[in-house]
């Protein structure tokens, strides 16, 4: 890590600022896969547990990683 900065490439090694960053860009292809599953042959409760999935899982990473970024700075400052 030279001057701060990480090349990205290995998710564990960014700060949270980039992880932030990188679970934003997982939003429109959650949504694609979400609506993928929505019209697929799937059962209707298995169709709910995915999305859900998806959803929550989503939620918590974008809420965790945004605190812990701006906890950083708090931090930093």
């Amino acid at each position: 890590m030279e001057n701060g900065r990480n090349s990205g490439l290995i998710y564990w090694q960014l700060n949270y600022r980039k992880k932030f960053i990188r679970t934003l860009w997982m939003i429109p292809p959650s949504i694609i896969l979400i609506v993928m599953l929505l019209i697929s042959e799937a059962t209707d409760p298995l169709k709910i547990v995915f999305t859900s999935a998806i959803i929550v899982t989503l939620s918590i990473q974008l809420f965790y990683t945004h605190y812990k970024w701006k906890s950083d700075v708090e931090l930093n400052n």
